[in-house]
């Protein structure tokens, strides 16, 4: 980022052609939106996770600038007078948070990863291979590269005029836009993150968190989908339930089996009762946000991708509960368990 800044201060830099050609700014990129047009993103995660980032953005801008300063001091009569100048001036030109803010989204939507000849992970920019863009199943095989040149294989033949599209990963919805600030309506990748935390405010939690820990760090963080309920759903749910006198099972349960009907009964109770709140913590409702794209052309670019993540968030919400739902109707009609099979 501070190499960016540097370089684009520079006009005699080597490298003035491929910073020419970059965008001036990020209109669509989240960090650059409204508080009005975050505030279209309420339920998402998007509003909270944008102000973190640019807040930590800020504090970093504060950090380097008291680096690039200098401090000297002229004693007056009403005391002493601190007159700052920058000790670098020529070497970041018209450093600003602006400036900061842009080098950040430049190399975050723009970067590609690789590895170096010590085998670590490093963000690199790519002249004309980040200008490609994302097109789930894009037919572009696996990268090449050493300190003299970066070649994209193709898995397919192009013709003249083809646009070739380059494939970001499968990512939901919701990193596309933190990250590259577009989304897609039909995201066959889209998933959502669920946060959960078995607090420890009663005798079970406190028994059960640490060993949850101890068998999925990251059992906090479950992603969902749409068709699919995840056995890591069902599992911190089942232990979340769980009383005293079934703490006999609770390996069973860590290894995301059932544990008994009764169990499984609030277990899938509670799942439905969090997914419920999590939608009705939405500002508006499903049908208003179909009923929104439908007159998309009164809206804004920024505006419509809000409503689509909202959208397609609260689509995923719905379908896990009403596969919860039929998965516990098939329970009370079977007589079986669910999740006898371990994570």
């Amino acid at each position: 980022m501070m190499w960016l800044i540097s370089e684009m201060g520079n006009p005699d830099s080597q490298y003035r052609a491929y910073l020419d050609i970059l965008p001036g700014s990020y209109p669509n990129h989240p960090l650059s939106w409204t508080d009005e047009e975050l505030a279209e993103t309420a339920g998402t995660g998007l509003d909270n996770t944008s102000k973190s980032i640019k807040q930590l953005l800020q504090k970093v801008f504060e950090h380097l600038s008291e680096k690039l300063v200098q401090v000297s001091g002229t004693t007056l009569q009403n005391g002493t007078k601190l007159i700052k100048h920058k000790a670098n001036p020529s070497l970041f030109p018209g450093w600003s948070f602006e400036k900061f803010v842009w080098a950040f989204q430049t190399v975050n939507s723009r970067s590609w990863t690789v590895t170096n000849e010590n085998n670590e992970k490093e963000s690199v920019l790519v002249p004309l291979a980040d200008m490609l863009n994302h097109a789930p199943g894009a037919g572009l095989g696996g990268l090449s590269y050493d300190k003299t040149y970066f070649m994209i294989n193709a898995t397919k033949d192009y013709a003249t005029g083809d646009q070739v599209f380059d494939n970001y990963g499968a990512k939901s919805n919701f990193d596309l836009l933190s990250t590259y600030g577009f989304v897609l309506e039909d995201n066959a990748y889209d998933y959502m993150t669920l946060q959960f935390s078995l607090k420890p405010s009663n005798l079970v939690h406190t028994i059960v968190e640490p060993l949850l820990k101890a068998v999925d760090p990251t059992y906090n963080n479950i992603k969902i989908r749409t068709n699919k309920v995840p056995v890591e759903l069902l599992r911190v749910f089942r232990l979340s339930v769980m009383e005293f006198s079934e703490l006999e099972y609770v390996n069973q349960a860590l290894q995301g089996k059932a544990v008994s009907l009764t169990n499984e009964m609030r277990a899938f109770r509670s799942a439905i009762k969090a997914l419920t709140s999590m939608l009705q913590a939405f500002p508006t409702s499903l049908q208003q946000d179909k009923e929104l794209l439908e007159s998309a052309e009164s809206m804004s670019t920024n505006q419509r991708n809000a409503v689509v993540l909202r959208k397609t968030q609260k689509e995923i919400l719905v379908n896990n509960i009403v596969v919860l739902g039929k998965m516990w109707e098939n329970i009370l009609l079977s007589g079986e368990l669910f999740g006898s099979v371990a994570v």
